[in-house]
């Protein structure tokens, strides 16, 4: 999202034409919004959510890319017990799109 979002602790309000169709481009797939589902409760491992989700790792990385680039997820690494393992976590636990243009 643009840096003209207001983002206030967990709140993620949008609402430049731009940034709510990019928002709403993140959340139109099914699997999307599964993945944010389950990372809104603890952060998740790539492997975590294929398993949970009964998708490839490979599949589950591309959905999580595309949530991380519309700024609803962060990933970090941790050391695992095979080296090191990526974890997703949901950024915000509420997101609002504002339909009427910010006043300055």
């Amino acid at each position: 999202m643009s840096c003209e979002d207001k983002r206030t602790g967990e709140l993620l309000v949008v609402y430049e034409p731009e940034d709510i169709l990019k928002l709403a481009e993140a959340l139109s797939s099914l699997t999307r919004l599964n993945i944010l589902a389950l990372v809104s409760e603890e952060p998740r491992s790539i492997s975590e959510l294929g398993e949970a989700l009964l998708m490839t790792k490979g599949n589950v990385s591309s959905q999580v890319s595309a949530l991380e680039a519309a700024g609803l997820v962060e990933t970090f690494y941790l050391a695992g017990r095979k080296g090191v393992k990526k974890l997703v976590k949901a950024k915000y636990s509420t997101v609002m799109i504002k339909l009427q243009p910010q006043r300055k």
